[in-house]
């Protein structure tokens, strides 16, 4: 066994874990001292004394373990530290008492407790203390460049679009091409040609175009100064003072009692009256002001003539064409913007509604003007994105109809139908114009039938007549075998759908026929029909619109819709269903409908009689 002083010095690592053994306390007698001083070292109390049961027991010291390769073992290596196991099994349950411990001192109850160090920690300020940087110069520099570049880039921005806007109308197929070519580079610029040509094929080319009635630049011209008549007397609550007090002046009444009282107003104070309502915007002068007009019936036929009503048009923002009555075609543009941006329609709506209330007091010339001017109006797409405009509209529009003589009814249309199928070829404006005709009007849904027929044959004779005698079924399903109507590369999909649309016109819903008395002819027009919904259908096979290739899509879906119609509301009956048990060529049983209606008899409820329900109470009341 190693000695103590070779153990102090390397130390055996098992001496760590042996078990220390705890010196008894010897009694010591305090030394006496005063109350004031304090005693230089603790003194332990007597072992009969039950505070010196409190001491704390002593920990055993800590045991220094050396490395293994530590210059102070005395030359030795590690192996040296360790035991044999021999010696460690021998050694077993013999107790260990000869292990040298280190005493620690004894605790002092007496003694003052020492305080613990507390970390010494600073208020946090409640004011936040900004550091203060220098400027930066080069800093400074870069943000006023980065801000200059931003300006710059703005002012591109709008350039470039101010030019696009200017040059919409222009646009040419090379510089589509020229940018479809450097699409295609970017990716390899392979089959650049063949790319170019299939959206060159796509263009829906006619669809594009536009008719506009109202002109693209226009601003409200100025009101006309007031004629001396309407300056003078009464008449001066009109056309003096603000537009707040003559306001106040229309609502009090005062202008429309002197009105009835003097029966009419001075010629030059109604034109006056025309020409402002087309620019005034205060609404309740404009409807006072349509009022009034419709007080003067005389004063309305005799001086709202066409080329009055055409001013007026004008005045309202439409286009010179609308003086170029001689011209065979209108003019037509392709426009990548909507020309009527946030315009207001205020005017445009109380005329229409002057002219629906002032139908039946103007001239019959005047009349068919006003219609004729409403129909070129309804070829601009603008009035079906409208819907305001488009109520007025109609309401007008049937006035005015209904005002036309039965007698000039067929001339009207003739020459109706010969002025707009002269002056418009595409097929997709005409069906604008027929598209915001109502039906529920008796007038307006003959007009709208006859101008499909004439759009639709290129006869414009046939306006003459009502179509129902001019035109047939199977006139309507050789049609469909044209070249109009003909499925290739070199079909207008946006045409084919605005053709398809007119046709549905010309149809109607069959209403035109009453009924048959002969079952043979009704069996026939059945079967016109049968053929007519056929064709339609071979059409929509062969229209392929896989891909996004919207116009192909609309067109497809159009002829789906139509051919439906025809199946189901056009016929006098619902096509019958076949059965699988029915044979090919068998003919229709003639007894059929006669055991057909016998069962429906026998399958009614048969009511009592009264002498059986009499009978039956008596019955009852006996028993």
């Amino acid at each position: 066994m190693p000695s103590q002083s070779s153990s102090n010095k390397s130390g055996n690592i098992l001496n760590f874990f042996r078990p220390v053994t705890r010196p008894q306390p010897q009694p010591q007698t305090p030394p006496r001292a005063s109350r004031s001083a304090v005693p230089a070292s603790p003194s332990p109390l007597p072992p009969s004394s039950p505070l010196s049961l409190r001491t704390t027991p002593a920990r055993p010291a800590a045991t220094e373990i050396a490395a293994s390769d530590d210059d102070s073992n005395d030359g030795g290596s590690s192996d040296d530290s360790l035991e044999d196991l021999s010696a460690l099994l021998g050694r077993r349950g013999r107790p260990m008492t000869d292990v040298p411990s280190q005493q620690k001192p004894q605790h002092n109850p007496f003694a003052t407790p020492r305080a613990k160090r507390t970390a010494v920690a600073f208020h946090a300020s409640p004011l936040a203390i900004m550091p203060k940087h220098k400027f930066d110069m080069k800093a400074l520099a870069k943000d006023a460049r980065r801000d200059d570049a931003t300006t710059a880039s703005s002012m591109r921005a709008k350039t470039a679009a101010e030019e696009a806007k200017q040059n919409a109308t222009s646009t040419s197929n090379e510089a589509s091409g020229d940018a479809v070519l450097e699409i295609v580079k970017e990716s390899g610029g392979h089959d650049a040609e063949k790319v170019l040509r299939a959206v060159q094929r796509s263009e829906p080319g006619q669809s594009q175009l536009r008719y506009c009635f109202f002109d693209a630049e226009y601003s409200v011209p100025t009101s006309k100064p007031a004629t001396k008549e309407g300056k003078k007397g009464p008449w001066s609550l009109l056309t003096q003072g603000s537009t707040k007090v003559r306001e106040q002046h229309l609502a009090s009444g005062v202008p429309q009692t002197i009105l009835r009282k003097m029966n009419n107003l001075p010629d030059s104070l109604l034109e006056w009256i025309l020409d402002e309502l087309c620019t005034q915007k205060s609404v309740i002068m404009r409807q006072e002001y349509c009022n009034m007009i419709a007080d003067c019936p005389e004063q309305v036929e005799r001086l709202l003539t066409p080329e009055r009503l055409q001013e007026l048009f004008i005045r309202l923002g439409a286009g010179e064409d609308l003086k170029n009555e001689g011209s065979d075609l209108l003019t037509l543009s392709k426009l990548g913007h909507e020309p009527y941006q946030d315009r207001d329609w205020a005017c445009l709506l109380s005329f229409l509604s002057l002219l629906g209330s002032i139908s039946r007091q103007m001239s019959v010339p005047a009349v068919e003007y006003a219609i004729q001017t409403l129909l070129r109006m309804s070829m601009d797409r603008f009035l079906l994105c409208n819907i305001d405009v488009l109520v007025e509209y109609e309401g007008a529009i049937q006035h005015l109809a209904d005002a036309i003589p039965t007698t000039s009814w067929d001339l009207f249309c003739l020459k109706t139908c010969l002025s707009l199928y002269t002056g418009i070829k595409p097929q997709t404006i005409r069906a604008n114009a027929l598209l915001c005709l109502p039906t529920s009007n008796r007038r307006t849904h003959d007009l709208r039938r006859r101008l499909a027929v004439v759009f639709l044959f290129n006869d414009t004779a046939l306006a003459r007549h009502s179509p129902e005698d001019v035109v047939t079924i199977a006139g309507m399903t050789d049609l469909l075998s044209g070249r109009a109507f003909a499925i290739n590369l070199k079909t207008d999909f946006a045409e084919l759908k605005a053709s398809i649309i007119l046709l549905d016109i010309a149809v109607d819903d069959g209403s035109v026929v009453a009924s048959f008395d002969d079952g043979k002819d009704e069996k026939a027009f059945n079967d016109d029909v049968d053929e007519l919904a056929a064709k339609l259908r071979e059409i929509w096979r062969k229209i392929n619109d896989s891909g996004m290739k919207l116009a192909r899509t609309e067109a497809k879906s159009v002829v789906e819709w139509v051919q439906q119609r025809l199946s189901n509301t056009v016929r006098t009956r619902r096509k019958p269903k076949k059965s699988v048990f029915d044979l090919p060529g068998e003919a229709e049983d003639p007894f059929l409908p006669r055991q057909q209606d016998h069962m429906k008899k026998f399958m009614q409820k048969q009511p009592k009689s009264p002498a059986v329900e009499e009978h039956g109470c008596i019955g009852a009341a006996s028993e």
